[in-house]
């Protein structure tokens, strides 16, 4: 809640051009099964989750418009296994890769970032991480109408990438509403 009043401030009293575009980014999402990257399902998993982005570089290219984001998440997690209801708390923060066809930032997008999340517990279902630090990785597609309202559809990884054994991993993905300012 202190970080919002913050970033609430911050924006209050920064002249819009004086900022790069910002955005706040709220998720909503299911887990996954096994069939991509995860080793057990966490399908019944329900996901909520807050993100704030701010661009920080922008190149555009005869390829189309490109696009560097500072990204921080937080999403929470929530299961029923075995009559025991759990959570997973998962903290994000990476650079994100963002990619328009068109010369100007609207239409259809692309999206990728790679980075570390701290997840509050090893194990959420029937998947035991073998540590509280993993990498985090997303792709996402999207689409930004001309008034710049966005939304987006996102897959989520979550895993120590084989820095630890076992590495099970786990997996969600997330329809997302985009506020820019």
């Amino acid at each position: 809640m202190r970080l919002l009043l913050l970033l609430l401030v911050y924006i209050s009293m920064t002249p819009a051009e004086a900022r790069a575009e910002q955005e706040v980014i709220f998720s909503a999402g299911k887990g996954l099964g096994d069939a991509l990257i995860q080793r057990d399902s966490i399908a019944s998993a329900e996901m909520a989750g807050i993100n704030f982005a701010t661009s920080f570089a922008e190149f555009p290219l005869t390829s189309g418009l490109w696009q560097w984001w500072a990204q921080g998440s937080y999403s929470h997690l929530r299961l029923d296994h075995r009559g025991e209801r759990q959570k997973q708390n998962v903290f994000e923060l990476k650079p994100v890769l963002r990619w328009y066809p068109r010369a100007r930032a609207e239409g259809f997008f692309g999206e990728a970032g790679v980075g570390a999340a701290y997840l509050s517990d090893k194990h959420f279902g029937d998947i035991e991480l073998t540590t509280h630090g993993n990498f985090a990785l997303h792709f996402a597609a999207g689409y930004r109408l001309h008034s710049g309202a966005v939304a987006s559809l996102r897959y989520s990884h979550f895993s120590n990438a084989y820095t630890n054994t076992p590495n099970p991993g786990f997996d969600f993905a997330s329809l997302n509403w985009h506020f820019n300012f």
